[in-house]
Order: structure tokens, then C-alpha cells, then sequence
């Protein structure tokens, strides 16, 4: 037997690949005062959000930070949301975190902020290529040196 007649072969689009990358943040080392113009070298802790240890790997070894190459930070004002560095994701990446073995880093200056004031910081991670801003908000208040 034969058959006659026609098809339309339909094209298929292949959907683009999402990795869902949570991770969890934390600066290691920030204190909850500074003094107007004191310089601190801030520690950055990241890893997977869904890292689930063993029962080995907790009792032998210390959790090992991810140095992510392309991490930025912005610093705000809390009480009115004014933004004192935006990150810097353009061209200059002036406030792109540097890392080394033991995570990121990056230098906080708070010689250009107002004492008296609380300040946020919060991070901003490039993830094949989109950026993707954490929801952790770190928090610390500057003050003059008399205290005030």
C-alpha cells in the first residue's frame, strides 16, 4: 500500500539553562561601631546555600569559603536609603571585592561617612552572566571619636 500527502516538520527550540545558585553570605569580621576615618579590612563569607555536610566532613575539616571573581558591594544610609557607594558593576568596578585563598575581601574607609548613623552594606554576585543582588543586609553604625 501507498500513501500520498504532505507534513510540516515543526522546529524545536531548545529553553536556555538556568542554574539556580543560592548562596549564603557573611562578613566575618565586621563590628558593629567604627570610628569616623578608621580603615578596616572586611572578610566575606560565601557558600552554597544547599551545602549539606556529612557527618566526616563536619567533624574533620573547617568549611571552605567560595572566592567568587565577580562579587561587588553597595553602602547605604538605612535611615533614608541614601545610597553612599552603588555598585560598581560599569566600566571602574570600584567597589569589585578582591579574594584570595581565604574568600573575598574589600577595604571599608568610613572617612566619607556622617557619624552618628547607621550604614548597610549588600552584595551584588555575577552568575552566568546576570547579576543577582544577595537579600542579606549587614549593618553597622559610625561614630566620632568622642563617642558621639
Amino acid at each position: 500500500q501507498y500513501f500520498t500527502g504532505t507534513f510540516s516538520p515543526t522546529s524545536l527550540t531548545a529553553s536556555s539553562l538556568v542554574y539556580e545558585t543560592d548562596y549564603i553570605t557573611d562578613i566575618t569580621n565586621l563590628k558593629s561601631e567604627y570610628l569616623k576615618g578608621q580603615k578596616s579590612n572586611l572578610r566575606v563569607f560565601v557558600r552554597n546555600k544547599n551545602w549539606s555536610p556529612n557527618i566526616y566532613t563536619v567533624a574533620t575539616s573547617e568549611i571552605e569559603p567560595l572566592q567568587l571573581e565577580s562579587a561587588y558591594y553597595r553602602l547605604y544610609r538605612t535611615i533614608d536609603q541614601m545610597e553612599i557607594l552603588p555598585f560598581g558593576t560599569g566600566s571602574y568596578n570600584y567597589t569589585r571585592l578582591s579574594y584570595d585563598i581565604s574568600g573575598n575581601y574589600f577595604q571599608l574607609d568610613t572617612s566619607y561617612l556622617e557619624p552618628g548613623y547607621s550604614y548597610g552594606i549588600q552584595f551584588l554576585y555575577e552568575m552566568h552572566g546576570n547579576f543577582v543582588e544577595q537579600p542579606e543586609i549587614f549593618k553597622f553604625r559610625v561614630n566620632d571619636e568622642d563617642g558621639l
